[in-house]
């Protein structure tokens, strides 16, 4: 049978008609300015922005532009937080209903929206995003174990300070943590060589002020040169004649510390000689007492303002009625170091669901007295929070005071302190760890993180969304917390991190280790910071970059 010819079959000759009626797309949008075109990508979602970005060199550009992503930024992120501010105080803050590109409507992302200050405002939305979510990537640094443990570890301003016996005082980069910028021996500063127990950094417009701690009872005073990248000893004085210095409270030029005999000292580290000679008469000790009645854990807390300053101690006891509470001790100093007033409160009454009076208005305080038993000095005869067992960890960050538990639980309190009184308001207990919360730590801007006993939970909380309930019994609207999950952690099991192992001066990346305890050490706007300790010595530092 003779084979048909291509030109023959009817599916051929379809396929042409076909092919003939197809009419080519008209580009209406090529011909658009620039300026047509970026209004249009501005109504367009993110995941189709993203998607234009990816067609040609032009519209890579203009799905990049800043003011774009300026936009997005102020819609996802800053336009619900005012929704929420303005609700909690109409008479106070206003509530924008669209973008608006003032500084004066972005509250905490004021600093981002300057005027002259260049934005990657894609970068910021990307780490925004990744925050909201817990995707991250994760850095294991070991640390190798020294003769003299433990290693001290602070984060502040993107450079990571390490003390310890065998290398001194080191900084690292927080973006490169396995790169030293700079070090300095304590055997070269005139120190001892004994082990340091404490470790404090405080941000200074030309760098960061670092003081370290002794066993000794001695404290020295470093500085670190952003430009110069490199750390200077300042002077090195006694502190205590007896006993290690425990604790450790910053803030230029003031510092508050503890030592292990329950003994507080606030000094003025600014200098006091004249002329080129510098710290010649040295720190001046503004005021010292005796604190016997502190248990830990135990937190120290150092305000500064323009006439005064406010130190608070935030400890734990044990109340026979609610359990374990917490003691808060605020003593207010003049810049001359006289002490202006002295005030104690406790978490109590907001364990048993009292709100204080001091939270009214003067002219309701005596009728909600008598009209409303929420605010009655009667003491309820069951605590709504009810603590067995002493807090694991705790972090003060005014207003925010924050306690972890060993019943896989937080518990969070809101401190009020003026002129007038001080008292804490409300009490919510936080649910979503799965086991034992080991250590917790907050800011002031109300984000904290929380780490689990066994390491493999950590979770990120947004408390703004909270402060309206504290005081309440009805449950949260809305999960206030978002578990940290790196995104090559199941990559870097699998394949073994350890291959990569390499020395770095006394530093070994590492792959993942079992049996540590575990201290947030600090977190900023990119990343968190987490130390693993482990009980024969050895040391593992956990960076979790969110960019």
């Amino acid at each position: 049978m003779p084979k048909r010819l291509r030109g023959n079959s009817p599916s051929d000759s379809a396929s042409t008609k076909r092919i003939r009626g197809v009419t080519t797309p008209v580009d209406r949008l090529s011909s658009l300015s620039n300026e047509l075109l970026l209004h249009i990508l501005s109504f367009l979602p993110i995941s189709s922005l993203n998607v234009c970005q990816r067609l040609s060199r032009r519209y890579h550009a203009l799905g990049g532009d800043s003011e774009l992503w300026k936009r997005q930024y102020y819609s996802q992120w800053v336009r619900p937080r005012a929704r929420r501010l303005a609700s909690a105080r109409p008479s106070k803050l206003p509530a924008p209903a669209e973008y608006s590109p003032r500084v004066s409507t972005w509250f905490d992302h004021s600093h981002l929206a300057e005027e002259g200050k260049v934005t990657n405002w894609k970068r910021q939305y990307r780490l925004r995003h990744n925050w909201s979510n817990g995707s991250c990537r994760v850095t294991e640094i070991e640390f190798l174990e020294p003769p003299y443990p433990p290693v001290l570890v602070k984060l502040c301003a993107g450079i990571v300070f390490t003390a310890d016996a065998a290398y001194g005082l080191r900084a690292w980069a927080a973006k490169d943590p396995t790169s030293c910028l700079s070090s300095i021996s304590f055997s070269d500063s005139n120190v001892s060589t004994t082990r340091p127990t404490s470790l404090a950094v405080s941000q200074l417009p030309e760098g960061q002020e670092i003081v370290v701690g002794f066993e000794t009872g001695r404290f020295s005073r470093y500085v670190y040169d952003v430009q110069t990248c490199r750390l200077g000893l300042r002077s090195s004085h006694v502190g205590f004649r007896d006993g290690a210095i425990t604790a450790m409270a910053l803030s230029s030029p003031y510092l508050l510390m503890v030592s292990q005999h329950k003994i507080l000292s606030l000094y003025n580290l600014r200098t006091r000689s004249t002329g080129k000679a510098q710290d010649a008469l040295g720190p001046c000790e503004i005021a010292s007492l005796q604190a016997e009645n502190m248990v830990a854990p135990m937190t120290l807390s150092l305000r500064v303002s323009t006439f005064e300053i406010v130190t608070t101690i935030v400890y734990s006891f044990y109340h026979i009625g609610c359990g374990w509470s917490l003691g808060i001790q605020e003593l207010r100093f003049n810049k001359d170091g006289q002490q202006l007033e002295s005030r104690l409160t406790t978490t109590v009454d907001s364990q048993y669901g009292i709100r204080p009076l001091q939270s009214l208005p003067s002219n309701k305080r005596r009728q909600s007295a008598t009209t409303d038993p929420i605010y009655s000095s009667a003491t309820p005869t069951e605590p709504s929070i009810l603590h067995q067992q002493p807090p694991t960890s705790m972090s003060y960050s005014h207003p925010y005071l924050l306690t972890s538990h060993a019943d896989n639980t937080l518990t969070m309190y809101l401190l009020v302190s003026n002129s007038n009184s001080l008292f804490v308001r409300g009490g919510r207990r936080l649910w979503g760890h799965t086991s034992s919360v080991s250590t917790v730590q907050v800011t002031n801007r109300g984000k904290a993180v929380s780490v689990s006993s066994l390491g493999n939970e950590i979770r990120i909380w947004e408390l703004e969304t909270t402060v309206s309930s504290l005081g309440s019994r009805r449950p949260l609207k809305e999960e206030s917390s978002i578990q940290v999950s790196p995104d090559n952690r199941q990559l870097e099991n699998k394949l073994g991190a350890k291959s990569l192992a390499q020395d770095i001066g006394g530093l070994d990346v590492a792959s993942t280790t079992h049996g540590y305890m575990h201290e947030c050490v600090g977190f900023d706007e990119e990343r968190v910071l987490l130390l693993r300790k482990k009980t024969v010595g050895t040391q593992l530092l956990e960076c979790y970059d969110f960019t």
